[in-house]
């Protein structure tokens, strides 16, 4: 590639012995010398080749801090060589790659990365245009069981477990961080199971917000849930003024009014109610102020 230098700091220590770690710009450059066609190398791609590639990235998309910071987050714990490529044209500009590249430097850790090097800067056009695996995507692939429920759980067992009681942040877990809070909780399967068959007998509360409630209560009383979300589901039992038949009333009521009450809602209704039973109140109406923060489950 002809490209002019600058000067350049050289990039830090040499991170594994087993693949190239370019120090500069024009070493990187070295390893596509007399390539005539695109080509891809496995590098090390430290913190400091990652800054000097980003001068050269002069016409992309405009950056998404969130996605550079979930990027981060993973590469602080693990990042693998999954076959992801920063793409480099002939002139030497960066193609495809910078969020990596951000975050990289972000994360202030080396990496294992393709390079691909040497493409028609035109082949940009079509770069990024398939459909970005999701997480219920990836549980699919692993055999998991209703992962698009589980995939939402798991969201939202992050953030409760992040401390946002709201759940007005935009904050999400990458799908490492939700793997690894799987392996960490997989009791995570069962509430998403509990919370499939629910709603299929009780339609008026989503299975994300079934599911943590029953992950968070399970915690607690085991048995007590179990009788909790039978009840949720088929309403037997129930005399006026149980906690459950009261929670029953005011989703049902509240959705065929407004056609959509916000998921935080729905949240502090299953705690409230559940606090309720617990403590022996008799609720003949539930009433929850707008915006009031799920409690801690009792």
């Amino acid at each position: 590639m002809s490209v002019a230098y600058a000067a350049e700091a050289p990039v830090a220590e040499t991170r594994s012995a087993e693949f190239p770690e370019p120090r500069t710009l024009k070493d990187l450059d070295a390893l596509f010398e007399g390539a005539v066609h695109p080509s891809a190398i496995p590098i090390v791609l430290t913190p400091g080749l990652a800054k000097l590639l980003l001068r050269r990235n002069k016409k992309n998309r405009n950056i998404r801090p969130a996605t550079v910071t979930d990027y981060a987050r993973d590469m602080a714990v693990f990042w693998p060589l999954n076959g992801e490529a920063i793409k480099i044209a002939r002139n030497g500009d960066v193609l495809d790659g910078q969020h990596r590249l951000h975050a990289c430097e972000k994360a202030d850790t080396s990496i294992l990365t393709f390079i691909v090097g040497n493409l028609p800067p035109e082949t940009q056009d079509t770069m990024d245009s398939g459909m970005r695996r999701t997480t219920a995507d990836v549980l699919t692939l692993r055999d998991e069981d209703h992962s698009t429920a589980l995939a939402a759980i798991l969201r939202r067992v992050w953030g409760w477990n992040q401390g946002d009681r709201k759940f007005t942040g935009r904050n999400s877990p990458t799908k490492t961080e939700a793997q690894a809070l799987l392996g960490e909780a997989p009791e995570v399967r069962r509430s998403a199971e509990i919370a499939v068959r629910v709603r299929s007998a009780f339609p008026h509360i989503p299975q994300s917000a079934l599911g943590t409630a029953h992950y968070l209560f399970n915690s607690i009383d085991p048995d007590a849930t179990a009788w909790f979300f039978q009840r949720l589901a088929d309403g037997a039992e129930l005399q006026v003024g149980h906690p459950i038949l009261a929670l029953r009333t005011r989703v049902t009521s509240e959705r065929a009014k407004e056609g959509r009450i916000p998921w935080g809602r729905h949240l502090t209704y299953l705690v409230v109610t559940w606090n309720a039973m617990r403590e022996g109140r008799t609720v003949s109406r539930l009433v929850v102020q707008s915006g009031t923060p799920a409690p801690e489950p009792k």
